[in-house]
C-alpha cells in the first residue's frame, strides 16, 4: 500500500525560525501635557533666634506642624499622582554641650496644631557647624529616595518632634527658631513639652519655625511624583522570541523644574539595554517625575529600541499558534569550518548535522513538533497549519 502526503496549498503557511536570529525595531511614545504644578514643596528658614527652651531633660519635646496640599486634579497628559511623602526634616540646635542624643517622631496633629497620635520613629543624622551649632536630620532624598519616606495623607495636618533619648544638664542643646521666608506647607505651628509629651504648649509667635541650617534651609519637605502612561500596541507572531529593550534612540530635552525618576516599560524599572521587557500584545511606557517649579505645556517624544531575539531552544509548533507543521529545508549557518547540529521531536534518530553553508531538503516535507539546537546555528523552512 502507498501512503501518500497531501499539502492543502491554500491552508499551509510558511515558516522560518533561525536560532538567536534577531529583529530590531523603534517604537515612539509620545504624549503632550498641559501645565503641570510643583510636586516639591518645602518650608525654608533662615538664620535663627534662641528659643529659651534647653533640651536638657528626656522629658522635653520641640515640635513643629505642617499640613499637606490638597490632592491635585491630574493635569492633561497625566494618568496618576503619587501620594505625598515625607522627604526632608530636621532642626537646628545651638549651645550643643556634652553628647546629648535625639530621634525625629512623626506624629498626626491635632486640630489645634499639637502633636497627635505617633506615626513613626526615625534616627537622624546629626552635622557639626562649628561653634555649638549642629543641625540633626532626617533625609530621604531625591529623586529616588523619597519614596522610602513615609507616605502621608493628601491635606491633612501632620507634626515633626524632635525626642531627646539621652539628655541632662551636662548633654543638652538648644533649638533656634525663625519665621520662615517660604512657605508652602501651611499650619505654622511651633511648641514644646515638658512632660514627655503628656500635655503641649504653643510657642510664642505662631507663624515661627525651628531652623534647620543643613540641606538646603529646608525645616520640612513633602514630594509627590507624576505618572504618565503610553501605550502601542504590536503584534506578537509567536511564543518562540524573547524581548529585549534595546536603549533609547532619541529623548526630547525635558523643560526646567521636570526631574525624570523612573521610566517602567512593561513593569520594567529603568531597564538598561540587553533588559528582558516581557509583553503580550503591546508595550506600555510609564514615566514618574517629580517637578522642582512649575513646568509649562510641552509635548514629550521618545523613541525607544527594542530587540526580538529568538533564543529560545527547544521551539515546539504550538509557539507559532500552529497545530502542525512539515519541515522543507535544514540550513546549517556560521562558517563553512564550524559544524551545526539540530535534534527534532526529541528523537535521537533525527538528529541532523552539517557544516557551515551546506542544508538539507525533504522531500516530501517530514512532520515534526519540536526541534532543538544542539550546537551552532541553524534555520528551519517548514509549512505550518493553524
Amino acid at each position: 500500500m502507498t501512503e501518500y502526503l497531501i499539502l492543502s496549498l491554500n491552508r499551509a503557511l510558511p515558516l522560518v525560525w533561525e536560532y538567536n536570529r534577531e529583529i530590531t525595531f523603534s517604537l515612539t511614545f509620545s504624549r503632550t501635557y498641559s501645565s503641570i504644578p510643583k510636586s516639591t514643596l518645602t518650608r525654608i528658614t533662615y538664620g535663627g533666634g534662641w528659643s529659651g527652651f534647653p533640651i536638657d531633660s528626656t522629658a522635653k519635646r520641640i515640635f513643629r506642624t505642617f499640613r499637606t496640599p490638597p490632592q491635585p486634579t491630574p493635569p492633561a497628559g497625566i494618568t496618576r499622582i503619587g501620594k505625598p511623602r515625607l522627604y526632608r526634616t530636621g532642626f537646628r540646635l545651638g549651645r550643643w554641650t556634652g553628647n546629648p542624643q535625639f530621634r525625629i517622631d512623626l506624629h498626626y496633629a491635632n486640630p489645634d496644631g499639637t502633636p497627635g497620635q505617633r506615626i513613626a520613629s526615625f534616627t537622624p543624622s546629626v552635622v557639626d557647624h562649628g561653634y555649638g551649632f549642629r543641625s540633626v536630620y532626617v533625609d530621604f532624598g531625591l529623586p529616588g529616595g523619597f519614596t522610602s519616606g513615609p507616605e502621608l495623607m493628601w491635606d491633612t495636618l501632620y507634626s515633626i518632634v524632635l525626642v531627646p533619648t539621652a539628655a541632662d544638664t551636662s548633654n543638652y542643646a538648644e533649638p533656634l527658631t525663625r519665621s520662615p521666608t517660604g512657605d508652602m506647607l501651611g499650619m505654622l505651628r511651633i511648641g514644646l513639652s515638658s512632660d514627655g509629651g503628656a500635655t503641649w504648649t504653643l510657642a510664642d509667635g505662631a507663624d515661627w519655625d525651628h531652623n534647620n541650617y543643613n540641606a538646603g534651609y529646608i525645616s520640612v519637605g513633602v514630594a509627590f511624583f507624576y505618572e504618565s502612561e503610553v501605550t502601542i500596541p504590536v503584534a506578537r507572531s509567536s511564543e518562540a522570541f524573547r524581548s529585549y529593550f534595546n536603549g533609547w534612540v532619541s529623548r526630547t530635552t525635558l523643560p526646567s523644574g521636570f526631574n525624570l525618576w523612573q521610566d517602567i516599560i512593561n513593569g520594567v524599572t529603568n531597564p538598561a539595554a540587553g533588559t528582558e521587557v516581557r509583553f503580550t500584545d503591546s508595550y506600555t511606557h510609564s514615566l514618574r517625575f517629580y517637578t522642582t517649579a512649575d513646568v509649562a505645556g510641552f509635548t514629550q517624544t521618545d523613541v525607544a529600541s527594542f530587540r526580538w531575539r529568538y533564543d529560545i531552544n527547544p521551539v515546539t509548533v504550538d509557539m507559532f499558534y500552529a497545530s502542525e507543521a512539515y519541515l522543507q529545508r535544514i540550513d546549517f549557518l556560521g562558517a563553512s569550518t564550524t559544524t551545526s547540529s539540530v535534534r527534532l521531536n526529541d528523537s535521537y534518530e533525527q538528529e541532523f548535522s552539517g557544516a557551515g553553508g551546506t542544508s538539507i531538503t525533504f522531500n516530501p516535507p517530514i512532520l515534526w513538533w519540536k526541534a532543538q539546537v544542539l550546537s551552532g546555528a541553524v534555520r528551519l523552512s517548514a509549512l505550518v497549519f493553524e
